[in-house]
Parts: C-alpha cells; sequence; structure tokens
C-alpha cells in the first residue's frame, strides 16, 4: 500500500530541488545558499532577450559518513535511511553487492550490447520519434522484487521518506531509500555507454544521479502536466502493474520553435525503458483504469552543466508556433487558458501542477506595477512601460510610483485584463540599480533619473519620453496614450543615445535603499540579471518531472 509523504513541504524546499539538497544534507548544517544569476552569451540580436530566474545551481556539497568521511558532490542529497540503520529491507540483495547481482536483473540482449568489447544498441533500440528511444532494460524479476521493496517501505519507513518532487505526491527516492550503489553501478557501468551513444554532448562525464519511484492510479496522481526534467539525460522504465491508458505523450525540445507541438505519444511496457533529453517537453496522460509504477532515473553532468552549450539550451524560444493543447502545461505556460479551460484544483493538483507557481504567477498578473529588477517573463513578448526613478529623493520616487500605479489600474481595466492572462501592456518600476535595473536601463537607452521608456523586446524597439522637463502624471499618461494608438516614433533597442545631465541613475541607491510605498512592487522571483535584451530564464521549480 502506498501513502504519501506526512507533512507539507516547504514551496521554496518544492520549488528549488538545488535548496532542497542542501536542506536534506544529512551531515551539513541546515542553511541556504543563495542563487547567483549566470549571464548567458549571445550571437546576435534576434538571440538577445534580458536574463531573469535562475541557472542551474552548483551541487551541494556533503560529506558522507558512511564513505569514511569522504566528501563529494552531490546534485541531489536525501540521505540513506538503510546505512543509517532506519530501515530494514525486505528483499536484502537489493542493497548488496550490486555488481554481482545486477548482471541477472538487467535485460539479457540490453546486458549482451552493453558488455561487448565495442558496445552497440543498434539492434536493441528503438527509435519511438526524434529523440526519443526504447529498449528492454529490467528483468521481470528486478520489477517485481522492486515494486515489493517499495511497498514494504512505503509500510514500514514512510515517515523518512520524502517524496520525489515537486509534481508527484506519491513515489519513493530510491537513493534516499539505500539503493543508490545499485543504481550507481546501473549507471555508470551500463548506461553510459548507451548515453553516449545517443547523447554525448549531455552525459559526457555523468557522475550523478536522481533516481525515484512514480505511481499513477485513480483517485490519487491520474497523470503529469507536461514538463521537462531537471536532468539532462532521462531513463523511464516501467515496473508495472496492471494499467490502461497513462500513456507518455512527447512534445518537442523546450528550445525549439515547435516545443508545444504534438510529437509522440509512446505506450508503456513492463521492464522496457524509454530515454530522452531532460529539455524535451513531455507529460503523463491520464491513466483510465489500474496502477502504474515506474523507475525514474535522472542523469547529471557536470561537465556539460559548466558548458556554454548549457547555458544556451537554457533558453527558450520566443517565437513558439501555436500549440496543441495537449502540449499545454498549466504549469508552466502562461497563455494556458488562452487555448484551455482553466482546470479546477482537484483537476490541477491530480496531475501535478505545481500550484505555487501557478498562483505566484496569476499573483503578479494581478499586480498593477512590478518591480524592474526581478522582472517576469512577459517583459520579452509584450509591450513594457518602464519608468526609472533609481536615485531621486523618496518622497518623489512615492509620488512617482503613485502616479504610475493609477495609470496602470485605469489602462488595465480599459483594455479588458482576461484572469489568468498577462495584461497586454505591462508597468514596470526601478526604485533601486539592482537585478536587472543596469541592463534594461541600457537598453532603454534612459540615461537620466527619472525617465520613461516603453520597451518591446519582440519587436526589437523602444520608445522614449524625452525627461529634459520633469515627467508628472499629465506627461505620463499622454505617452501612453499616445503609445497605444500607435503615435510614437520607434527606435531600435541598442541604438545611440545621447548623454543626458540631467542625473546619475546609480549615484545614491543607498538613499532609496528603505523607501516603502503603500503598494510595494515585489516579486517572488529569484534575482536577476540581463545580458542584451531578453528577460529569460524561468521561475523557480519550473523544471520537473514525469
Amino acid at each position: 500500500m502506498w501513502f504519501p509523504r506526512r507533512g507539507v513541504i516547504s514551496p521554496r524546499i518544492q520549488g528549488c530541488r538545488e535548496a532542497r539538497a542542501l536542506a536534506l544534507c544529512a551531515t551539513a548544517s541546515l542553511g541556504w545558499r543563495l542563487l547567483v544569476p549566470v549571464a548567458l552569451p549571445f550571437q546576435s540580436l534576434s538571440q538577445e532577450r534580458l536574463v531573469t530566474g535562475r541557472p542551474r545551481q552548483q551541487r551541494a556539497l556533503c560529506a558522507m559518513a558512511a564513505d569514511g568521511g569522504k566528501s563529494e558532490l552531490r546534485k541531489h542529497y536525501f540521505g540513506d535511511v538503510y546505512k543509517e540503520g532506519r530501515y530494514e529491507p525486505l528483499h536484502p540483495e537489493l542493497f548488496e553487492n550490486p555488481h554481482e547481482n545486477v548482471r541477472r536483473w538487467l535485460a539479457p540482449t540490453f546486458l549482451s550490447a552493453a558488455t561487448a568489447e565495442h558496445p552497440n544498441f543498434k539492434d536493441v533500440l528503438r527509435e519511438e520519434t526524434p529523440g526519443v528511444f526504447s529498449f528492454d532494460l529490467l528483468s521481470s524479476e528486478f520489477c517485481d522484487l522492486l515494486l515489493e521493496e517499495v511497498d514494504h517501505a512505503q509500510k514500514t519507513a514512510r515517515e523518512a521518506l520524502d517524496r520525489p518532487n515537486g509534481m508527484n505526491r506519491y513515489g519513493v527516492v530510491l537513493n534516499q531509500l539505500g539503493l543508490e550503489p545499485l543504481i550507481t553501478v546501473i549507471q555508470q557501468e551500463y548506461l553510459m555507454p548507451l548515453m553516449a551513444s545517443l547523447f554525448p554532448l549531455e552525459s559526457q562525464e555523468c557522475q550523478d544521479h536522481h533516481t525515484f519511484i512514480v505511481r499513477y492510479k485513480a483517485d490519487e496522481d491520474i497523470g503529469l502536466d507536461m514538463h521537462e526534467d531537471d536532468s539532462d539525460v532521462t531513463l523511464n522504465a516501467c515496473l508495472g502493474k496492471d494499467f490502461e491508458g497513462a500513456t507518455l505523450s512527447f512534445c518537442g525540445l523546450v528550445t525549439d520553435d515547435n516545443h508545444r507541438k504534438m510529437q509522440y505519444t509512446y505506450k508503456h511496457e513492463k521492464g522496457r525503458a524509454v530515454i530522452h533529453l531532460g529539455r524535451h517537453r513531455h507529460g503523463a496522460d491520464n491513466i483510465q483504469s489500474g496502477e502504474r509504477v515506474n523507475f525514474i532515473l535522472w542523469s547529471v553532468s557536470e561537465t556539460y552543466r559548466n558548458s556554454e552549450a548549457y547555458r544556451l539550451h537554457r533558453l527558450r524560444s520566443s517565437h513558439a508556433e501555436t500549440p496543441d493543447p495537449i502540449c499545454l502545461s498549466y504549469t508552466h505556460d502562461r497563455d494556458y487558458t488562452k487555448y484551455l479551460p482553466k482546470p479546477t484544483k482537484a483537476e490541477a493538483l491530480s496531475r501535478g501542477v505545481i500550484m505555487e507557481v501557478v498562483e505566484r504567477r496569476l499573483d503578479m498578473y494581478q499586480r498593477p506595477v512590478l518591480d524592474l529588477a526581478r522582472p517576469i517573463e512577459e517583459i520579452n513578448s509584450v509591450p513594457s512601460v518602464c519608468l526609472f526613478m533609481e536615485g531621486l529623493p523618496p518622497p518623489r520616487q512615492s509620488e512617482l510610483f503613485q502616479i504610475l500605479l493609477q495609470i496602470a489600474s485605469e489602462v488595465h481595466k480599459d483594455v479588458g485584463c482576461v484572469e489568468g492572462q498577462v495584461p497586454p501592456i505591462i508597468f514596470f518600476i526601478a526604485v533601486q540599480s539592482s537585478g536587472a535595473v543596469p541592463q534594461v536601463r541600457e537598453m532603454s537607452g534612459a540615461m537620466s533619473s527619472p525617465s520613461l521608456v516603453i520597451l518591446d523586446v519582440d519587436a526589437e524597439k523602444r520608445y522614449r519620453l524625452d525627461s529634459k522637463e520633469d515627467l508628472d502624471g499629465t506627461a505620463i499618461r499622454n505617452f501612453v496614450a499616445a503609445f497605444r494608438k500607435g503615435e510614437l516614433k520607434a527606435e531600435p533597442i541598442g541604438s545611440p543615445t545621447a548623454q543626458n545631465e540631467d542625473a546619475d541613475p546609480q549615484k545614491s541607491s543607498e538613499e532609496v535603499a528603505g523607501t516603502s510605498f503603500d503598494t510595494p512592487p515585489k516579486s517572488p522571483q529569484a534575482h536577476a540579471t540581463v545580458e542584451g535584451g531578453r528577460v529569460g530564464g524561468e521561475e523557480l521549480g519550473t523544471r520537473t518531472q514525469n
């Protein structure tokens, strides 16, 4: 029998696996590591976007007591209840002598291909669709043993076990249970040659993994929202049981324009594994009857994650094609309700929707004015009114903020904002020279404070209000109205700008650090940096698992 983990997971932990790895490191003291943003390299203006959200972080450094005090880098670490003596296994052979035992638990065809003098997987692989391959991996004996062990663990040690991710409510982290040695042998000795042949860039020198069990069953998790994985290469093997439906739908790579176009539906078979890149968008279709349990292995390459290629792969296409409904994600797609009805909360939870992400996004959409230091991703695709007022005296800042707040509220009411969707025009305010502000200011060509600029990043255009005269409510309101009527003259983003000596926006950030407003502009996102001209990246925790 299966049980969900007791208690409520902190949204910070649930939303950010790197932070969770730190928090759950068995031999490390509790605490949080600051998320340090990374500037992404760009090759042309068409690729430029402001960069918000977070990059993948350094792995957590955990001391492994059972390894003689030797420290090793781990990205995901949940402790080991077996080594800690807190778990009595049902099948001890799963926890002992992994090098000897694993050979009898692998499918003979795969074992033969992987152990050949020159590994060749041509005859064992089936290409389901470009970038997605399947093959027989696990014997029926191993599937049954592991299912029985996991059921036993849920009955006898569920208080000590954590859910595997923020989407699946029912599951077991196999590394935490004590099966990491066995899985490491499978990964390093047998799967690495296969991953190197299929995905040489993403799997190079791969020495880390996060492995867990997921389950789909009526009245529990019945499917999984479309997503990408927090892995470089994902392996997903079906352990059973009897079920109908619960297929796996693949769309495109998230870096491609067609990443929300339906590509292929994969039907699970007991013992057979499907392997694909973590950035390949996919989702679990609803189960019709019975119960499906799967073994998930996320492989992580530190070499790849430190490369320029990885940083480029974190960019999302800003010109995605019109989506197929099945490829939409309520968690991750801000335009979901433009194409599909909003799901009920019960429907969303049953498909693993990360409600904290959705609710945070909806809260941001309802705010008339947002913080430019931490802009939302929509600044890339929606015209954005940016009011720069760093270095101004606090009373003047408060005055300008109240003016912009009133104008933004009027405009949003006039355009008829739709619940759950980003407004067709966004308003931002810059109070301090922090986060994204300096580079957005540079893109905007705003050289003084206060300055008012409307950015249209997708069109690579900007519209500047001459701020030699003091800004007031009338000037701001007329400027925004003229833009909406198409009466303003645009100039290219990044075009040369004459220096303006009105004010130095950098000079007195300290003066305004304590400024407070009646409705303070704030954002739950991580601090941002900017490179070139795109606000990109993802919100915390949006890279998840099926």
